[in-house]
């Protein structure tokens, strides 16, 4: 079980890197693709990773961008534990103590995405306010 977790996990985090690896060729003016023109001009590889850290000005800029990849990636784990919860009902097949498992596994996967829902709500507010003090 804790290497499917891991898997699912793993593939949640490496599923972007695929994703916007795919680049699409479009026609300039001069019915030259996009590649072909950069190619042509010798610019840098189009592999090269973008600053995470552009537009940090300050350390609480960083920390709220630190707070939203956070948050990002615990709404792909609340999907997660969701699907497996789902998945326990399913594989109960009539028995009580799977049946209990799978209820406490979706209460607590309610619970945590009400927690981190609230707190990012909380964070939020904050950031408003602040922003609203300095300016």
């Amino acid at each position: 079980m804790k290497k499917i977790v891991i898997l699912f996990a793993l593939l949640a985090l490496v599923s972007p890197v695929f994703v916007s690896a795919q680049e699409k060729d479009t026609l300039n003016k001069d019915n030259t693709t996009t590649r072909d023109t950069l190619t042509k001009e010798k610019t840098p590889s189009l592999s090269v990773l973008n600053n995470p850290l552009k537009g940090v000005n300050s350390i609480g800029d960083l920390f709220y961008k630190i707070v939203d990849f956070v948050m990002s990636l615990s709404y792909v784990v609340i999907a997660f534990f969701l699907l497996l919860s789902g998945f326990k009902f399913v594989t109960a097949q009539g028995s009580d103590e799977k049946l209990t498992e799978a209820k406490q596994t979706f209460f607590y996967t309610i619970i945590g995405a009400l927690i981190l829902i609230g707190a990012n709500t909380i964070v939020k507010v904050v950031q408003e306010v602040i922003k609203g003090l300095q300016g």
